[in-house]
């Protein structure tokens, strides 16, 4: 079947310190996970005798017996009842019998929805969210779409689909996974159908003839429009091939030629989507004359010419470039902003900010005179240091600007061959080469990698790590990826290896060894408000861990089986952190579980694991399992089983057949034996974090203020 932080500087306490370097700033609430996790660390360092654990650990224990008493902690569901379930649950070394029939913790809701019949032979194609289906199957000899399990109108044939993979026939999803579109043939007829309703026909075709090329599908990023790149052959108009394009079922004015696009597929679109997803722009040709063009903008013929069209961040103006002659001059480009020109040069490249109104151009002046120039233009005016003779290899190139478009970086290469990156116009280190150019997230620091003497550096902001060739990450400008970046604030850092020395992390400027002597690691995140970070390290003895904050947990084994990539997760509001996990002490038998904020808990022993998420809301944790023996799956909800279902999708694929949704919701795409499912799960409040990892005070407050 086909389907789709920063770490801040600890304080100077006069405190021993125990640990590598554990954690960014500290929770202003007493007693997070974050510090239960760090005091863990000191007991397991203080008991194999490290006196300064001790020592910092006596210290932690004298300011908390400081502390008014805290009220005791309370299971979540009705106050002052345990959960009957949790000391069966959480004994020591035990598991939860769960192996059973599933009884769902009451309150848990789950709720079943047919998608589709099963068919032989049947195609499904899953939304990016939500979990909604479309399936196209055969009704006798006529093709059937099915979306969420109600039939579309019969088709000779179901064509086309994604404009990115022309080839491939079915359905497209807008980005919010509401809404779908696909394309039948009837007869001579193609019928664009949106949300289950015919939007427009066409009988244009290739001599006759329709195909994946007839029906290239996709909607904006605002998930509101819908549009249609068409190629056509025919006799009848001279130039003979061509492409259409409609939005929301609307020709567009001028057709253009087919051409070889730098992606190096066969097309003749080269289109501009605004920001907002409600306007668009591309430069027709003319299929009878390619020296004859037009731009087009939201279905008209613009009243001036322009190239390589982009929109401005809000969506509002368009930014393009024009070869044209000038008396005494040839031919020189112009920049233009809404077809004034605000630029001239020999040749021009623009490169508009994702936000605010910034554009810096890369611009060749004089390239016919003896000392041929290029330099950077930002907003108009030159930046004071960016002038290069532009021959012999010298150059500049990958201009990057920050998502808060306030700044810029960009690579030169000086006539030794040597790089460097100029941040806002500064010059940075030379080097060797640099690449994978990237900001932090709060635009405040620019990283990248380079390579000099023999050895390769990671560099965030003005620092520059030990020899480190950084694990990259991506997608960034450079299709190989750059550092891992904070999703909030202004973290940054990558794992290094291969160096000839001991790999180690460099992380906001710092070069830190791997926690623990791990002889290597991998897998470096950041949690969501960039105050806390995580990664895989492996020890001797074939020994893997989850370090946190520089700590590493003895709790945690990742050595289960299969757990695609050990890939651990931080909750959404960036309080907890849980990873599968073996047993963390041999007991002769295999057992496996979660480890959760900082604590192993065990549950049903299986050597494979498929998904494992945090609720929107953070209260909840989910995971599937197979059943074993079956072509199934068991879903669990806070260490309880609440559903089972035969499998749909290879669990291990990269397919949309689990969405955790805003309202903390789960659904999941299953199937019994004559029928394609979608499967809901709203947690029980008689479950949560509390009641499958014993409670840190953080989670029990917090579910006791929140309704």
């Amino acid at each position: 079947m086909f389907l789709r932080s920063r770490l801040i500087q600890l304080r100077k306490f006069a405190l021993p310190l125990c640990v590598l370097v554990f954690g960014f700033a500290g929770m202003a609430s007493a007693q997070s996970v974050w510090q239960k996790m760090k005091q863990n660390v000191l007991q397991q360092q203080c008991q194999q005798g490290l006196q300064k654990a001790c020592q910092a650990l006596a210290q932690i224990n004298q300011k908390q017996s400081q502390q008014p008493p805290q009220t005791p902690v309370q299971q979540a569901g009705q106050p002052g009842q345990q959960s009957p379930d949790r000391g069966k649950q959480l004994q020591a070394g035990g598991a939860p019998d769960e192996a059973g029939p599933i009884h769902p913790p009451q309150g848990t809701k789950v709720e079943e929805s047919v998608m589709a019949p099963l068919a032989d032979g049947a195609r499904f194609f899953v939304s990016p969210h939500g979990v909604h289906v479309a399936t196209f199957e055969n009704s006798g000899s006529r093709a059937v779409m099915y979306y969420d399990g109600v039939p579309g109108p019969k088709f000779d044939e179901i064509l086309g689909g994604d404009s990115n993979m022309p080839t491939m026939v079915g359905a497209v999803f807008s980005p919010d996974g509401n809404r779908f579109a696909y394309c039948g043939r009837s007869g001579n007829q193609m019928v664009l159908m949106v949300d289950g309703k015919e939007l427009m026909r066409s009988s244009e075709s290739q001599e006759g003839q329709f195909n994946g090329e007839s029906c290239r599908l996709g909607f904006t990023s605002s998930s509101q429009h819908v549009f249609l790149i068409q190629r056509v052959v025919t006799s009848t108009m001279k130039g003979g091939i061509f492409t259409r394009f409609f939005f929301d079922g609307k020709l567009a004015a001028l057709p253009s030629a087919i051409g070889i696009q730098s992606d190096g597929n066969v097309g003749g679109i080269h289109l501009s989507l605004s920001p907002d997803g409600n306007h668009y722009a591309y430069v027709a040709i003319d299929p009878s004359d390619e020296q004859k063009w037009a731009l087009v903008i939201d279905g008209k013929v613009a009243p001036y010419r322009g190239g390589n069209p982009q929109w401005t961040a809000d969506s509002q103006h368009l930014y393009t470039t024009l070869v044209t002659s000038i008396p005494g001059k040839g031919q020189v480009a112009e920049a233009m902003l809404d077809g004034k020109p605000i630029m001239r040069a020999d040749q021009i490249r623009l490169h508009v900010a994702p936000q605010g109104n910034m554009v810096v151009a890369e611009v060749n002046a004089a390239s016919n005179t003896p000392q041929p120039l290029k330099f950077l233009v930002m907003n108009g005016k030159k930046v004071p240091g960016s002038e290069i003779v532009n021959q012999r290899g010298v150059n500049l190139d990958q201009v990057t600007i920050s998502p808060d478009g306030k700044h810029f970086a960009a690579r030169f290469t000086n006539a030794q061959g040597h790089q460097y990156v100029s941040f806002d116009g500064k010059a940075g280190q030379e080097y060797q080469s640099v690449d994978h150019i990237e900001f932090t997230s709060d635009s405040s620091k620019v990283t990248y990698t380079a390579f000099s003497n023999g050895k390769p550096y990671a560099i965030i902001g003005e620092q520059e790590s030990n020899a480190c060739l950084a694990t990259l990450v991506g997608p960034v400008i450079n299709p190989q990826g750059g550092l891992m970046i904070s999703p909030a604030g202004g973290h940054a850092g990558t794992i290094c290896g291969l160096t000839g020395g001991a790999p180690n992390v460099y992380i906001d400027g710092k070069t830190l060894p791997l926690a623990g002597g791990a002889q290597g690691a991998g897998d470096l995140r950041f949690s969501s408000d960039g105050r806390h970070y995580a990664y895989t390290a492996n020890f001797s003895g074939n020994a893997n861990r989850l370090v946190v904050d520089g700590a590493v947990e003895m709790q945690s084994n990742l050595a289960v089986g299969n757990n695609i990539g050990n890939q651990y997760v931080f909750s959404p509001d960036s309080q907890h952190i849980a990873v599968y996990s073996s047993s963390p002490t041999s007991t002769g038998e295999y057992a496996s579980g979660v480890f959760l904020d900082g604590k192993y808990v065990p549950g049903v022993a299986t050597p494979m694991f498929y998904r494992l998420e945090f609720t929107a809301d953070s209260r909840h944790i989910a995971w599937a399992q197979p059943v074993p023996g079956q072509h199934a799956f068991r879903l669990f909800v806070d260490g309880k089983a609440v559903t089972e279902t035969a499998t749909a999708i290879d669990p291990n694929s990269r397919e949309s057949w689990w969405d955790m949704a805003p309202d903390g919701s789960l659904s999941v795409l299953g199937q019994d034996e004559k029928n394609l499912k979608r499967i809901t799960i709203t947690p029980s409040a008689q479950t949560s974090l509390a009641t499958l990892g014993g409670g840190g005070a953080m989670v029990a407050k917090r579910d006791q203020r929140q309704p």
